[in-house]
Order: structure tokens, then sequence, then C-alpha cells
């Protein structure tokens, strides 16, 4: 068991992706992660294996005190203090500069989430370049609610005092705001959540971390089910068992995703433009702070309502998620910033001028979406659908009227 602060390097060959093991309670960074087989070439250290299998990476393992969920539990702040150390840790090895994976074990996911809610609440610019880059959190039994903290604190801290695991069995305050913040945070900063949780009883008495409780509530990755007890879940047999075969598809994918946009493939020169510079059209207008919906019901446009939330919502989740590509993210505020002039000029005008439901869907249909599809699908693979995202996003953000009132 980790009683100190420490990054031990497990392959760090120039990769473009930094993912980094957090091991749980009683836990450290080598013991935590050893496989409960053999015979694979990289020996029985798994963090060994994604190296190998998963060019651009470099791999990372944090350990330190375990004993701070003792003191969290007690009230003490410990998991926030514990989470500044790491921070600064992070930072001055020179972390933030690269898309960051945190593959976490049980209660190591709940640092994981107080890393990110610190960082990106502290003025620190280092400490927030972490949060900023953190795009991928893999949570292998992670207690997201307090009862099943509580049994796991009765299994692995047994002289903790009672009253504190019973707060925790009716609920926790703490523990519940923690993770509600984790997934506004998720959504904002475009970070993937992946859980597993254990099928099998630890010591054959109970689940430490049940189905439920493994599930933070935020994104489109339910929790996947791992024949494991709660000690052996992060011990995969070999290259073939389930999680690691998870952890490596999807990490693959986030590592291929980011080596795309990092290395330019979508080249304009829009890319020497300050990427983040989008005329403030991603912050919500002053102007017109009425709802989604009361902007549809005063433009009788009340029946398209849920088609453009659920619209809206997309363009802002995958605009927060390429935040951290500069030439991607450019391309969406190009076509946002189009997509606004072009309907004020071409559809709005109409609108003020009391043209028909027809007239206004025939000039947005060939004055905004076609001329916008043309322009953006060889850069970006844009299509009617993209301009509509983009559409109602500024609507929600009231860069848009429906109505002239």
């Amino acid at each position: 068991m980790s009683d100190e602060f420490v990054f031990e390097s497990i392959a760090a060959a120039g990769g473009h992706v930094d993912v980094v093991f957090v091991h749980g309670l009683r836990g450290d960074l080598k013991g935590s992660w050893i496989s409960s087989g053999s015979g694979e070439p990289e020996g029985d250290y798994w963090p060994l294996w994604l190296a190998k299998d998963i060019p651009g990476i470099n791999v990372y393992a944090l350990g330190y005190p375990a004993s701070i969920f003792a003191q969290w539990a007690k009230g003490e702040m410990g998991l926030f203090e514990r989470a500044k150390a790491v921070l600064e840790y992070m930072a001055s090895k020179g972390f933030g500069a690269k898309p960051i994976a945190l593959i976490t074990h049980s209660l190591g996911g709940l640092l994981a989430k107080q890393v990110i809610r610190t960082a990106i609440d502290n003025p620190n610019t280092a400490w927030n370049s972490i949060a900023q880059n953190c795009k991928a959190i893999f949570f292998i039994a992670t207690p997201h609610s307090g009862a099943s903290l509580a049994a796991l604190l009765k299994f692995a801290v047994p002289r903790l005092i009672s009253k504190h695991v019973e707060t925790l069995n009716q609920g926790c305050d703490q523990l519940n705001e923690l993770n509600e913040t984790y997934r506004n945070l998720a959504l904002r900063l475009g970070i993937t959540t992946f859980p597993y949780y254990e099928k099998y009883r630890t010591n054959n008495v109970s689940l430490v971390v049940t189905r439920e409780s493994a599930d933070p509530g935020c994104g489109e990755n339910q929790p996947i089910p791992i024949d494991a007890d709660h000690i052996s879940i992060c011990k995969p047999k070999n290259r073939e068992a389930l999680l690691y075969c998870s952890i490596k598809s999807h990490l693959s994918k986030f590592v291929s995703s980011s080596n795309d946009n990092t290395q330019g493939t979508i080249s304009t020169d829009s890319d020497l433009v300050d990427a983040f510079d989008n005329d403030g059209l991603t912050d919500p207008s002053d102007l017109d702070r009425r709802t989604l919906y009361q902007k549809m019901v005063a433009a009788k446009r009340e029946h398209e309502y849920e088609k453009a939330n659920k619209l809206q919502n997309n363009f802002a989740q995958n605009y927060y998620r390429l935040g951290l590509f500069p030439s991607a993210r450019q391309i969406n505020d190009d076509l946002l910033s189009d997509v606004a002039q072009r309907f004020d000029t071409h559809v709005f005008s109409k609108i003020c001028q009391g043209a028909s439901e027809s007239e206004i869907n025939i000039a947005l249909q060939t004055l905004v979406i076609d001329p916008l599809v043309q322009k953006y699908s060889s850069i970006s693979n844009a299509n009617s659908q993209s301009v509509l995202k983009a559409l109602y996003f500024l609507t929600e953000r009231c860069h848009i009227r429906w109505d002239a009132t």
C-alpha cells in the first residue's frame, strides 16, 4: 500500500496520449494491476500490455496514501486535500499538454472525479489544463453511491468509526454532490466515461459495488458486468479477458481520434486563428433569455421542440469534446458564425417581414442549410443535420430568434 505520492513511468516513449492508472483503497501503483493469470509475453503487469498493444500512448501509474478515504468519510476533507496534491504532482511532471485517459479502480475513481472538480475550479492554469485535457475515465468498480462506499469501507477499513459508515449507508451528501458535479463536468469538458462492475461476492459475503452504484449516470456507455469480485476485477487474467479487451478497444479509438485531430487531418487557413475565438456564440446571450421551448412556442414551432432540444444538446456535447483539438473546434466555430450570419440575413429578415412558414422554410433550406453543407462537407463531413444542430444550439444560446417580437 502506498504511503506517499509517487508517479511511475511504465512506458513513455513520446506518445501523444497520457494514460494514468489510479489504484483504490488498500492498493498500490504496482500490485493493484497484476494479472490473475500468466503467460503473456510482457509479463503479468497489464499496463505493459496496453503500452505494447496501443502505439502512441505514454503509460503511468499513480501511487498515493489510500487512507485519505477514511479521513474523507469522517468529514476531514482528506479527498479534497489529496486531489490538490495529485494535481500539483501531475503539473510538476508536465501533465496537461496532451490528452489524458484515467484508468481507475474502486475509490481511485472518486479521487479522479475530485481531481477534475478541483482543477477546473482553480485559477492555477497548469491544474486547469489537466482537467481540460482529461478526455476519458475508466471506472472499474467505483462506488458512486453511499451504500456501496459504506460496504467498501467496512471491508477495507474495519476499524473505521461505525457512525461514519452508517451515515454513508443512509446517504452521503458529499458523495452525491461530487457525482452530480462530475456529470456536469463530463458534459462540459467532453469526458467520455466507461464504467464496469463486479458480478461475484467479495470473500463470499456480498457484492461491494453493484451495477446501480457503478453507474455515475452520465454518457451513453452503460456499466459492463465483469465476472470477478471487487478485488480481482482489476486483475484481468490475460489479453482475452473482457475487461482488458474492452479497455483496449475504447482506448485505441480514443488514441486514434486524438491523433487524427492533433496531427491536423482537418487543414484549413483558419488553423492559424485562435481556436477559441468564436465571437462569443457559445456563451448565452443576455439579450433574450427565454428557454428554447418558449422561443419555439413564440414562433409557433413548438412541434419542433423535442427535435430541436435533442440536436442542440448533441452539438453542445460534441463541441466541448472537441475543445482539445484546435483545428476541429475551429471548424465548429466557423460553422456557428456562418449559420448565425446567414440566418439573420436570409431567414430572420423574412420573419420580420411577416413571411409565411413555407417561405421561411424554403429560405432556411436553400440559403442556409444547402450552401453550408456544400461548404463544410469537404472538410468535416457536414450534412444537413450538422447545420441544424448548430442552428438550434444558437437558438438555445439566444443568438438566433425565430419570432419578430
